[in-house]
């Protein structure tokens, strides 16, 4: 017999979780996550970096941002000890004078919208990040930036998500979906048929397969991403910003006494390969020796370092919102590499839909599906 919800979601990750977490915070039952890992945030979310910033270029990506960090805020005294949202600042820097004119007019587009950002001289950046070596002119510091807990935040969700009555299935690949005479959704699981009102597509890279099920064209692919973690390095401080070589690409932060190292390569094919290649370090080492070279100094821990998926959209802007034509299918995905920092905002917009028919919190109109058939792509200039 098959299992009946109200809201079916897919995916348990940190979206997920958070659009379960909203759904109960509004008081939806029903609720039923479903995931294929034998546990939840075990997918993307597990190999995620974890940075939060609002330093962004387009409306919808600062407000998301902002929308993020005040909901973390709310949520601070609940959540308690130790914090999931610890505000080391995201630092960018550069030695190119082009580039720190761009930099500068977007702290100037960022504080127009509530962000606080400053510009840095050579000498500010310095005072910030001792340890970067190379030319600098300057930069710029978001002092509310800084870093998430994926694991931390994604179990939080969970725990208050199914305290209030969700209900869970792992082990739950979704294999087809269809549609009764009623309008209601039979999703065929490895766990057996879950019947739903509503589905929400929070599956991450995998989003567009979910999509395809039912017929949906969903612009999202997989590209693999990697994340390098250094040998101990005593000579960095022990709190340091996000720092983002921006001449480069090559950005680090602190990792207990290591440090996390990672670099977007453009030349990555999309595709679900998350074997770590062992030739990637030699990409980055010249930029990370000139630029950071205590950490370059301070080796490769190949074996503590990694390889996840990105869930990427043509424009590098998720996708949020119900799909025309198929009513009461949500996707919530496409993040390319802003899930976590944007998880709590994008998570509550989706549940206000549902339950209210519109996302009242943020207005993100500009993130709907039907803006790539319409041409209206966002562009945004500051991709990590």
């Amino acid at each position: 017999m098959a299992d009946h919800a109200d809201v079916a979601i897919i995916g348990a990750g940190v979206i997920g979780c958070s659009v379960a977490f909203h759904l109960a915070r509004l008081g939806r039952p029903g609720v039923c996550l479903i995931e294929k890992e034998p546990l939840p945030g075990s997918g993307s979310t597990s190999k995620a970096n974890g940075g939060i910033r609002a330093q962004f270029t387009t409306e919808i990506n600062v407000a998301m941002s902002l929308a993020s960090m005040a909901i973390l805020d709310a949520l601070a005294d609940e959540i308690g000890e130790p914090p999931l949202y610890r505000k080391a600042g995201y630092l960018f820097l550069t030695g190119d004078p082009a580039r720190l004119s761009a930099m500068t007019a977007a702290a100037a587009f960022q504080r127009a919208r509530g962000v606080s950002v400053e510009v840095l001289d050579a000498a500010g950046v310095r005072a910030k990040a001792p340890y970067a070596a190379g030319p600098i002119l300057g930069g710029t510091f978001g002092s509310r930036d800084g870093f998430i807990d994926p694991g931390g935040l994604t179990n939080f969700f969970l725990r208050e998500a199914t305290r209030a009555g969700a209900k869970t299935r792992y082990g739950a690949g979704v294999t087809a979906i269809g549609r009764d005479s009623s309008g209601e959704f039979r999703l065929h699981t490895a766990a057996g048929e879950i019947r739903a009102s509503a589905v929400v597509d929070a599956a991450g890279p995998f989003s567009g397969r979910v999509a395809a099920l039912l017929g949906v064209d969903l612009p999202v692919v997989p590209v693999r991403r990697h994340i390098l973690i250094s040998g101990p390095c005593p000579s960095l401080p022990q709190a340091i910003p996000m720092t983002i070589d921006a001449d480069s690409g090559v950005l680090i932060r602190r990792e207990g006494n290591r440090v996390l190292i990672a670099y977007s390569n453009p030349d990555e094919p999309p595709g679900f390969n998350t074997a770590f290649d062992p030739d990637f370090p030699l990409r980055i080492a010249e930029a990370l020796e000139a630029r950071f070279p205590a950490v370059g100094e301070s080796g490769l821990d190949i074996k503590r370092s990694w390889a996840g998926l990105y869930e990427v959209t043509p424009d590098h802007h998720a996708v949020i919102g119900p799909v025309p034509g198929v009513p009461g299918f949500f996707v919530v995905a496409g993040f390319s590499g802003h899930g976590i920092m944007h998880a709590p905002a994008a998570g509550r917009a989706v549940a206000e839909m549902i339950v209210r028919g519109r996302s009242e919190s943020v207005d993100v109109g500009a993130l709907s599906l039907e803006r790539f058939a319409r041409g209206e792509a966002i562009h945004e200039t500051m991709v990590l």
